[in-house]
């Protein structure tokens, strides 16, 4: 489905007769009109299932995302439309061209890269989500072997649950982690509310969003941070134009102070210029 952000109306001008006064007031407004009508719209590529990047509330898109999507293109005077696709179908869509960009809580991978450009916006870990009611509270790596996790299909957390039971599991001799994938996040918290899974591992952000809202069934268990990581905004790769107007305009609300109110509402961090070269795919 689509969903629209608020776009600006068109500004039409409309004069039966004028005077030299009246037809400079005409020009003016003519100018305004063609500036407003010459603006671009981008279609925005986006899971909306991933709070407190994005996700549908009353019928309308919200988040972090959404939110910096906007003053991102306000900069330019252009309007954003943000299309709800799952995951798992993100990149493939851009480079189809059924979205001009994606923004979805996307890591910065160096497969990714080979696809798309990026542009760090966000630094993120992951964590992993028990039933508070559980004896089962996973900490680190090494308690997930032999059991169940959940995670999203499409995302970067199945092979990173796969190589951590390769890794800390199979590699000492213990039973590996089975990893179940559901299509969207909430899926997988649904599967533990189930106890279909032993632990849900998902974005750290989104893992407190989750806890938060279902008032203590949940609680996150573990106390290591698992693959400290880039999240970036995805471009067609060479289209050098996009990439330009979305890091003058990212650069330009950081500025402005609105990126920093942006982060901590959403209880967000930002990568210093140390980050980006630490953990940026060579």
């Amino acid at each position: 489905m689509n969903l629209f952000l608020k776009v600006k109306p068109l500004i039409v001008v409309v004069s039966l007769a004028c005077g030299l006064s009246a037809c400079s007031d005409k020009s003016t407004s003519q100018q305004e009109a063609n500036s407003e009508t010459s603006a671009k719209v981008y279609k925005i590529g986006s899971d909306m299932t991933f709070p407190p990047f994005e996700s549908v509330e009353n019928g309308k898109p919200v988040g972090f995302d959404i939110d910096i999507a906007n003053k991102i293109f306000e900069q330019s005077g252009d309007q954003a439309i943000f299309v709800d696709s799952r995951f798992s179908n993100l990149v493939s869509g851009l480079e189809a061209k059924k979205f001009d960009l994606l923004m979805s809580a996307l890591y910065i991978t160096k497969e990714r890269l080979e696809k798309v450009d990026m542009v760090p916006y966000y630094l993120t870990t992951e964590a992993l989500i028990a039933l508070a009611n559980s004896d089962y509270q996973p900490k680190t790596r090494d308690d997930l072997c032999g059991k169940t996790i959940a995670s999203q299909n499409g995302s970067m957390f199945p092979e990173q649950l796969r190589q951590m039971s390769q890794e800390s599991c199979v590699a000492k001799g213990k039973a590996p982690i089975t990893v179940r994938e559901f299509v969207t996040s909430p899926e997988s918290v649904q599967a533990l509310l189930a106890k279909a899974v032993d632990a849900h591992y998902d974005d750290a952000s989104v893992a407190q969003r989750t806890v938060e809202k279902l008032n203590g069934r949940l609680v996150i268990s573990s106390t290591e941070p698992f693959f400290p990581i880039l999240g970036g905004i995805a471009i067609p790769k060479g289209d050098q134009e996009l990439l330009n107007k979305v890091q003058s305009g990212l650069e330009a609300i950081k500025n402005s102070g609105e990126y920093e109110q942006l982060l901590a509402k959403y209880k967000l961090q930002a990568p210093t210029d140390e980050d980006i070269k630490k953990y940026m795919p060579k």
